[in-house]
């Protein structure tokens, strides 16, 4: 979900991939590696194409934030994530996880007034094709706003 993500953005992993991605292509999976003489980097594959993209990262802090950013990406979405390295624990991860669904949760209720003014296609593109778990009347209130897009 693009507006919980970006309250996550201070992780430059998590703002990368808001900039980067196209919302509404679907993301197969995400591979992180960070490479003893390299630049660390991950690579994004997407579920309907070949095409792969690549983000590169400072070697400062990279391991940090993918396992930041994995914590994240896991509990809003779908995409699989694959760590090349061993990820640091995440301090509190339970307390981390709780956080997350609460800031997910405020996000839909904001995203909510797009609908009911609305604003069908920017209440779309607030949820991209990765958003797991969201609850039943935001998945209703998603397929109107596609038919009314659509009329």
């Amino acid at each position: 979900m693009k507006l919980a993500l970006d309250r996550f953005a201070d992780n430059p992993v998590i703002d990368e991939l808001i900039c980067w991605t196209e919302n509404n292509q679907p993301i197969k999976s995400l591979r992180a590696c960070a490479a003893i003489w390299r630049k660390p980097f991950i690579e994004i594959e997407y579920q309907d194409s070949k095409k792969l993209d690549h983000m590169h990262f400072p070697k400062e802090l990279f391991i940090h934030y993918w396992s930041e950013a994995t914590v994240v990406l896991e509990t809003l979405t779908d995409i699989k994530l694959i760590s090349e390295f061993k990820c640091n624990p995440v301090e509190n991860k339970k307390a981390t996880i709780e956080t997350i669904l609460s800031t997910r949760n405020a996000c839909i209720r904001e995203c909510d007034s797009m609908f009911e003014s609305g604003m069908y296609q920017v209440y779309i593109n607030q949820f991209g094709a990765n958003c797991k778990d969201l609850p039943e009347e935001t998945l209703e209130k998603l397929e109107i706003a596609r038919q009314k897009v659509v009329q």
